[in-house]
Order: C-alpha cells, then structure tokens, then sequence
C-alpha cells in the first residue's frame, strides 16, 4: 500500500464514517442489536476487483462492541448511494 499521509488518512477514516452513517442513521448490531461499534478502515483489492486504486478498495469494518459481529462495507459503493 502506498504510504498515506496522517492528514490524507484522518480525512479518509471521516469520509467512511459520515458515508456510513448517512447510509445507515439508525446503525445497530445484527446479532445483538447494540448500538456500540468500534470502526477499522483498510484496503481489500479482492472484495471490489478491477478498480483502479487501493483507495478505491477501502472497506469500513465495524465490529459490535457487545457480541463482536463483524460488517464489512465498501466505501466507494457507501458515498454512491448517497448520489442515488
């Protein structure tokens, strides 16, 4: 992975976020239904093949902080839906 200024990659873990919570407000475990989540951002070429970058690959983990359920959401198709 290219090496991410601290600045670039702090903008990029906001964007997720705002880009997750627009899509999902009301966000709550599947499992459990808490409302308590801890938040990873990383790249992951396999989940979206074919896009130009690894930017463009990030997916937004988030992981209950009660039963520890696992989601997983690319980001690029997160920000698309709120042009929709």
């Amino acid at each position: 992975m290219a090496d991410v200024s601290p600045e670039a990659w702090t903008k990029e873990v906001e964007e997720a976020r705002d880009a997750l919570r627009r899509r999902f407000p009301d966000l709550r475990c599947l499992r459990c239904g808490t409302d308590n989540f801890l938040f990873r951002l990383w790249p992951d070429a396999s989940l979206v093949p074919g896009l130009a970058s690894e930017t463009d690959n990030r997916v937004v983990e988030i992981i209950c902080e009660n039963c520890g359920f696992q989601e997983k959401h690319v980001v690029k198709l997160l920000a698309a839906s709120d042009s929709n």
